[in-house]
């Protein structure tokens, strides 16, 4: 298993934070949840790295309370596994579990994709539009990331049913370790920009049976991708 030292950019971090000057817990743990959570999905901090809270805590400047918050925070989220006995690990993907991810997504994310459809307006046309235009010029691998989720939201958005996009969120975030393993690819995110295109102009139709079946294919090809480069 990969220990510490942690990674230069942690000097960059603990800057940060003291630039801030962030004192309430709440801000505190809110930073560093966001800060590690970069690390992670930049694979700066590799799967299977030991965090060893103390030493971690020193490092960023922090208290051990704000820090053990954001480390559960990152666990809710799929990206760090906390250990009775060997504390918290950065996770390491898993076939077992992207699958039950994405078995969810393609059950909610269809149904979201077919309510949206029938409740489309010309505002909201407007927004998705609007999204899938930044996320055509985010070139970067973050920033693709970003868009992408964005992207996909201000679809579901248009559905009208919060509880329904709440619960896709979660689950996105679970799935955030998966998405920026893609947006690595090339090819994979050229694949995924082409259906994106294809899903906007089903919804600006308003073709609620070609959305839902294009978000299935979609949300499918993305776990057969991810069955490719995940090794058990």
């Amino acid at each position: 298993m990969t220990s510490l030292p942690l990674p230069e950019r942690l000097d960059q971090v603990r800057v940060r934070l003291a630039e801030d000057r962030v004192i309430d817990r709440t801000s505190a743990t809110d930073a560093a949840a966001r800060e590690l959570r970069a690390l992670i999905l930049s694979r700066e901090l590799p799967a299977g790295a030991l965090l060893h809270q103390a030493e971690l805590a020193k490092q960023l400047g922090l208290s051990r309370t704000p820090l053990r918050e954001a480390l559960q925070r990152l666990s809710a989220e799929g990206l760090v596994r906390l250990d009775p006995h060997r504390g918290a690990v950065v996770a390491r993907p898993t076939i077992a579990e992207v699958d039950e991810i994405y078995e969810l997504q393609i059950m909610l994310e269809s149904a979201a994709a077919r309510s949206a459809a029938a409740n489309s307006s010309a505002d909201g046309l407007g927004r998705v539009e609007e999204a899938l235009m930044h996320h055509y010029k985010s070139t970067d691998d973050p920033a693709w990331v970003e868009s992408n989720i964005t992207f996909h939201t201000s679809i579901y958005e248009l559905a009208n049913r919060p509880l329904l996009l709440e619960i896709i969120g979660m689950l996105r975030n679970r799935a955030a370790l998966y998405v920026n393993l893609l947006a690595r690819s090339a090819d994979g995110r050229a694949r995924a920009d082409r259906e994106h295109k294809q899903m906007y102009e089903a919804l600006k139709r308003g073709d609620a049976d070609r959305l839902e079946r294009l978000v299935r294919q979609h949300l499918r090809r993305t776990l057969d991708w991810c069955h490719t480069v995940i090794e058990e």
